[in-house]
């Protein structure tokens, strides 16, 4: 571990890559994607390899179209920069475009934390940039979109510094709490106290590669270009994932809006009760049963079989974007459902035992109307 007084070794190379990842549908059918993303304007589309680096079983049932759609010039913390444009379509409808932006030589920390700080929080034109790729992505996809969504400006960004080479010293394994990178991957300026390692992840397998992750960004140095793209494939995943909990926790509580309201309604016992009871059971039944495939769908997206190197990162991803706070939402929403079906079960009963009472004390009404009538 480096002190606060040493630095770092210089970083000789390194690209840097802003995300926006969009969600646009509750699904997007791959192989019809493909057929309409291949135009004279853009590359040729091809799935994203598997990950397949540090011994890693890692099942990815839909591996993503990855397309290249161009160059890009930028300006980002007072910088032009050159930027290559990649998009990334996840049959979970998400959207996930990439500007890969090459650094020059010899470039500073100060400078990487400078460009990672104003990342946080996208200058407008790259923002604008970014939207218009969506709209045209939108525009060809809209066959192969499956129920998309009225708006699709709900959104999730991520930045990774990857570093391909760093100068000599320090190995970079030995560098996970260096107070330098904390601060450059946190995107700030000014100096961090000793507690703000508990902020960032780190992980490393080789002596010459590292990992830290922040909610916001990551640093990452990985001599190994096969590396650079599974932990690239990874940490955009994770963030796909969150996007797409995001979007459906969104989706869950507007429909368990409209259940609660109708739930609401003053109701007597009366005949027609019993059948919009029985009705609004199937529909609650059918939107439970909606929200946990959909849940599962989500969950099982990307699955690692071994506790390997790449497991532990993506896990790790997975808890400092706090993913497991939206699928707990989800979960507990379901819980309101069920705990609503049985309300609505038992007062559809109660309903129909007072229709049975009435019924019965009819019944007997009219035998002993018909008895009079006879004796008479």
């Amino acid at each position: 571990m480096t002190t606060a007084t040493s630095a770092p070794p210089d970083i000789e190379r390194a690209t840097l890559y802003l995300y926006q990842l969009y969600d646009i549908a509750f699904g997007i059918d791959l192989e019809r994607a493909h057929t309409l993303l291949n135009t004279p304007a853009t590359e040729p589309t091809a799935r994203a390899r598997p990950v397949a680096t540090r011994g890693g079983n890692i099942e990815i049932p839909q591996l993503p179209l990855e397309i290249g759609l161009g160059e890009e010039t930028i300006a980002l913390a007072d910088r032009s920069l050159s930027a290559r444009v990649q998009l990334r379509v996840y049959d979970l409808g998400i959207l996930a475009f990439r500007m890969m932006i090459a650094l020059p030589g010899g470039v500073s920390w100060e400078t990487a934390a400078a460009l990672l700080g104003a990342a946080q929080s996208y200058p407008p034109d790259v923002l604008a940039s970014f939207l218009r790729y969506r709209d045209a992505a939108l525009a060809l996809l809209q066959p192969a979109l499956e129920r998309p969504y009225a708006h699709a400006d709900r959104a999730e960004d991520y930045a990774i510094l990857m570093i391909e080479r760093l100068g000599a010293g320090v190995p970079a394994a030995e560098l996970g709490r260096d107070p330098v990178i904390l601060r450059t991957a946190l995107g700030e300026r000014r100096r961090l106290s000793a507690s703000a390692a508990q902020l960032a992840s780190s992980f490393s397998y080789y002596e010459d590669d590292l990992i830290v992750l922040t909610w916001s960004a990551a640093v990452v140095v990985e001599p190994e270009s096969a590396a650079r793209e599974d932990v690239a494939l990874l940490l955009e995943f994770a963030n796909a994932q969150l996007l797409a909990f995001r979007s459906y926790d969104a989706e869950v509580e507007r429909d368990l809006a409209r259940v609660a309201r109708r739930v609401g309604r003053p109701r007597r016992p009366r005949w027609p009760l019993l059948l919009s009871s029985g009705s609004f059971l199937r529909e609650i039944h059918s939107l439970i049963a909606d929200i946990t495939e959909t849940s599962a769908r989500v969950e099982n997206a990307l699955k690692v079989t071994e506790d390997v190197y790449w497991n532990r990162v993506y896990a790790a991803a997975l808890a400092t974007l706090k993913v497991e706070v939206w699928r707990t939402g989800i979960a507990e929403t379901v819980g309101v459902l069920r705990e609503t079906a049985a309300l609505l079960r038992d007062e559809a009963q109660e309903a129909l035992a007072v229709w049975l009472e009435v019924l019965v004390i009819v019944l007997i009404a009219i035998e002993l109307v018909v008895a009079l009538l006879g004796l008479h």
